[in-house]
C-alpha cells in the first residue's frame, strides 16, 4: 500500500479583521476593512492627485512574507498611484475605439458621460503587480524567460488550505461599466498562488484585463510573477457569447469568462529568489 502524503504544518490566522495562513516560513495575510472614511479620502485625493474610485478600499491589503525577508503586498493606492496622469491619458480610448465612444456620448441618455472626462484615466487602467518591500536585490523580480506557473501541479486535486478574495478598488465609471481589482490567494500542501485582477468593461466599448500571478512552490527557492494584458472591443467580446444565452449578457459581468475569451496583448514572466 502506497505511503499517504505527510499533511503540511500550518497554522491558520485570525486576528480581527486579518485573516491568512503560516506554512513552510510563509506568512499569508489579507486584511478585510470598511471603504475609506471622508478625511482619508480627502487625504488619498490630495496625494494621488486625482479624483479616487467610488468605492476606494484604501487599508484591505493582500501580503505574503518569508523568514527569508522576503515581502510582497498588493494594496489600493500603490496601484492608483500608476494610472495615466498625463494631459491626453482621457482621449486613450476614444482615440482607440472612436466610433462606439462617440456613437456612445451622442445618445440623449447618455449626455453625463463628459462629466468623466478629465485630465487622467477615467478608467482607473493600472499595470501594479504589487509593492516589493524585500531588502535583498535577487528578492526582487527579474524577467525570466524559461520560468513558468507549473499548471500541472495546480489542476491537482490537493486540498485548500486557505483562500481567500479581497476587493482593493471599485468604479462604475459614471454608470457605463466597471473598473475594479481584486486580489485572490489560495495554498494548497505544495504551493500557493495569487492573482491580481484589474478589470475593466465601458459598456458598449471595450473590455481590458491585466493579471499578476504569483506562484511558489513550497521547498524551493523561486517566486514566479506572471503579467499579462488582455483587451478586445465590446462588440467582438459579446459576439462569443454562446447562442444558446439568448439575450442573456450576464458572462460579461464575469471577469474569469471574459479573460477566456480576450486575447493576449502582452505577458512576461519575471522571478524572484529567496535566500
Amino acid at each position: 500500500m502506497a505511503a499517504l502524503p505527510v499533511p503540511a504544518i500550518h497554522t491558520l490566522i485570525k486576528e480581527d479583521q486579518v485573516s491568512g495562513i503560516a506554512i513552510h516560513g510563509w506568512t499569508v495575510r489579507s486584511n478585510k476593512t470598511s471603504i475609506l472614511n471622508s478625511q482619508e479620502i480627502d487625504l488619498a485625493t490630495a496625494d494621488l492627485g486625482i479624483p479616487i474610485p467610488e468605492m476606494i478600499f484604501g487599508n484591505n491589503f493582500l501580503s505574503i512574507e518569508h523568514t527569508s525577508g522576503f515581502k510582497l503586498e498588493f494594496k489600493a493606492l500603490p496601484a492608483l498611484a500608476l494610472v495615466d496622469q498625463s494631459s491626453t491619458s482621457s482621449d486613450l480610448i476614444k482615440v482607440s475605439y472612436a466610433r462606439e465612444w462617440f456613437d456612445k456620448r451622442s445618445m440623449a441618455n447618455q449626455e453625463h458621460i463628459t462629466d468623466v472626462i478629465k485630465p487622467y484615466d477615467w478608467t482607473y487602467t493600472t499595470k501594479y503587480n504589487g509593492t516589493n518591500s524585500s531588502p535583498q536585490s535577487q528578492m526582487q523580480f527579474h524577467p525570466e524567460s524559461g520560468a513558468a506557473i507549473d499548471i500541472e501541479q495546480l489542476k491537482r486535486p490537493d486540498p485548500i488550505l486557505f483562500y481567500d478574495e479581497n476587493i482593493l478598488f471599485e468604479d462604475e465609471l459614471a454608470d457605463n461599466g466597471t473598473a475594479v481589482l481584486t486580489t485572490k490567494v489560495r495554498v494548497m500542501p505544495s504551493c500557493f498562488l495569487i492573482l491580481l485582477r484589474f478589470f475593466l468593461r465601458v459598456d458598449d466599448v471595450l473590455f481590458r484585463i491585466h493579471d499578476t500571478r504569483i506562484y511558489h512552490r513550497f521547498e524551493t527557492n523561486t517566486i514566479v510573477r506572471e503579467c499579462s494584458t488582455r483587451e478586445s472591443s465590446y462588440r467582438d467580446t459579446r459576439a462569443r457569447i454562446p447562442r444558446s444565452k439568448g439575450d442573456d449578457l450576464s458572462l460579461l459581468l464575469d471577469s474569469n469568462w471574459v479573460s477566456s475569451q480576450l486575447p493576449e496583448q502582452a505577458s512576461q514572466v519575471e522571478v524572484a529568489l529567496l535566500e
